[in-house]
């Protein structure tokens, strides 16, 4: 599954479709929380093929598309410094990898 579309992200955020006047704004949101996700869960995040290699590489699944999204509507109402919502972890911790 790739990461969420322009079109998701405004839905998540509740902007209308026709208004494109933060498109920008919020790819830079996406990319942020794909490099979050990717921070807590110690792994690589690919659209559809893992390279072979990385064998840690991992598929965005439904769980990491809705926690990016929830990172992107986050982001989008907090201009300012907050914590990440609950959910974020929550859907990410399945996929974490701790190299012991």
């Amino acid at each position: 599954m790739p990461l969420p579309t322009l079109e998701k992200l405004k839905k998540q955020c509740r902007i209308d479709e026709g208004n494109t006047v933060e498109d920008d704004l919020l790819m830079t949101y996406m990319s942020a929380a794909k490099t979050r996700a990717e921070n807590y869960i110690n792994r690589t995040l690919y659209d559809t093929d893992i390279p072979e290699t990385d064998p840690d590489g991992l598929l965005v699944s439904e769980d990491i598309e809705l926690a990016i999204m929830l990172a992107v509507s986050h982001f989008y109402e907090n201009r300012e410094p907050a914590s990440m919502p609950a959910g974020f972890k929550a859907l990410l911790e399945p996929y974490r990898y701790i190299n012991i």
